[in-house]
């Protein structure tokens, strides 16, 4: 009996994948999503927001884009595609977000869709999603940084949190008890806002403060992958460190958590209905909840 053999397949014949990975020089590092496409034996092409006037200043090849004008962006990624074709484009940080939605959905490459992306930016916007929706969201309202705060804390209940509605890693997040702290919170909150490094995002978001209901207890994080609207959860994290103000700086995280399984599985229900609530369908998400009495 004859056997039949098979070709050996030459993967150097086959056209080179591209990963386009979109960065702010304010933003994180991109050094290990690049070892992580390289063990992919994917190519890295880069595009920031970083100088526009010099000719490729690091040396890096990469594409010069404005992340404050996100249509004019992802027109000149379309533009570079049509001469360097790429399969997929990753945003590295928030700011680059939604140039990469519009400019995934011109080129019809997988990625959430833009006003899912400028949803999940605004914590305001989001809120007003997850309220519409029916998941459990404490009172919130928004304010402008040049109101009057003795004027505006008549309309807050105490305790409350301010918080600006677009900035990570909980920079501007303050806890007030009583009138005097909400006044000094929020003129710190809004000088933070108006400092130039804010100021030259160009951004309508930061011109506002969001005041909420501070929620009692403990404070989790969940790190996922939503596929095609799905969530496949990789790591819950614990948040041991009490969080109750006034100040919540980022400490450590603990994985697996120690909660118990029916509070872990209520955590998954909730994150994967907050981010169908924004719209959410493809790519990685990370998840902040507040677990009370009363659940996630």
């Amino acid at each position: 009996m004859s056997r039949r053999v098979h070709p050996k397949r030459d993967d150097s014949a086959a056209p080179p994948r591209r990963l386009l990975l979109l960065f702010s020089t304010t933003g994180y590092e991109a050094g290990d999503f690049v070892a992580a496409a390289q063990k992919l034996n994917v190519a890295c092409l880069f595009g920031s927001d970083r100088c526009q006037r010099l000719e490729d200043p690091w040396q890096d090849g990469a594409l010069p884009l404005r992340f404050e004008d996100p249509e004019g962006a992802a027109r000149a990624i379309v533009e570079s595609a049509r001469t360097t074709p790429i399969q997929a484009i990753v945003a590295v940080g928030d700011r680059p977000t939604l140039t990469a939605a519009l400019a995934c959905q011109a080129l019809g490459l997988p990625y959430n869709p833009p006003r899912a992306v400028e949803a999940a930016r605004n914590k305001f916007t989001a809120r007003q999603r997850f309220q519409a929706t029916g998941l459990p969201v404490p009172p919130f309202a928004r304010f402008a940084i040049d109101g009057d705060p003795r004027e505006v804390v008549r309309h807050v209940r105490f305790p409350c949190v301010l918080k600006p509605l677009a900035l990570s890693a909980s920079r501007g997040v303050i806890r007030a008890d009583a009138p005097g702290e909400f006044v000094a919170a929020f003129r710190r909150v809004a000088a933070l806002l108006r400092t130039p490094e804010i100021r030259v995002l160009e951004e309508e978001v930061h011109d506002w403060i969001l005041v909420e209901g501070f929620i009692e207890g403990r404070e989790v994080a969940l790190e996922g992958i939503l596929d095609q609207g799905c969530l496949r959860p990789l790591a819950l994290f614990d948040k041991p460190d009490p969080l109750d103000g006034p100040f919540f700086e980022e400490t450590i995280y603990v994985t697996p958590s120690r909660l118990d399984p029916p509070v872990q599985a209520a955590i998954l229900r909730a994150t994967e209905r907050a981010a169908q609530a924004l719209g959410l369908i493809h790519g990685p998400i990370h998840a902040e909840l507040r677990v009370g009495t009363a659940g996630p």
